[in-house]
């Protein structure tokens, strides 16, 4: 079983939840620039306001024959993007998009390294990591945290609808449409 600190209402100190382990696996990343657009309409943010920072992965893929989840991910935020930041012990992997993004699109991605505070000009957080620890503590309350793989993605079962219950910080949220 894993556990995660949770912020209680009740007693407004952090309690330990228990919450089951499930296949770190997320099936809606290629649907990631849908959902990522309801999800901030929904905090009303525009997606030309939108400066993520992302967090990379700490499980690679394990051959070159599978896709690196990743790269996915850019692939489909990168149009009309106007920031982003990476954190990521693996720099030189992204040389060639930050490369391809400059020059198509004049866009600067910065890269710094894991373990340093870069939340600084960034309102979503995109955390990649299947293990670690939540930066919650770490995020402006205004920040949206969108862990891809330390929490589960669950069809929402409600009357045959098609939506998703995506996890966002400490709460849930509800998009339409998805699968």
């Amino acid at each position: 079983m894993i556990f995660r600190k949770k912020a209680s209402a009740r007693t407004g100190f952090e309690e330990l939840e228990e919450e089951e382990d499930y296949p770190r696996e997320n099936p809606y990343v290629h649907k990631l620039r849908m959902i990522l657009e309801q999800v901030l309409a929904r905090y009303q943010i525009s997606y030309r306001e939108f400066r993520p920072l992302l967090i990379d992965t700490d499980t690679p893929p394990e051959s070159l024959l599978d896709e690196d989840q990743v790269e996915a991910l850019l692939e489909q935020i990168s149009e009309d993007l106007n920031f982003l930041r990476i954190v990521t012990d693996r720099p030189a992997y992204f040389a060639d998009y930050i490369q391809r993004m400059y020059e198509d699109d004049g866009l600067v991605v910065q890269v710094c390294p894991k373990g340093e505070d870069f939340s600084a000009d960034v309102n979503v957080v995109l955390d990649m990591e299947q293990q670690g620890e939540c930066p919650l503590k770490q995020l402006r309350e205004e920040v949206l945290y969108i862990p891809l793989y330390k929490r589960q993605w669950r069809p929402v079962e409600n009357m045959g609808n098609l939506d998703i219950s995506i996890p966002i910080g400490y709460n849930t949220v509800i998009v339409k449409g998805v699968l």
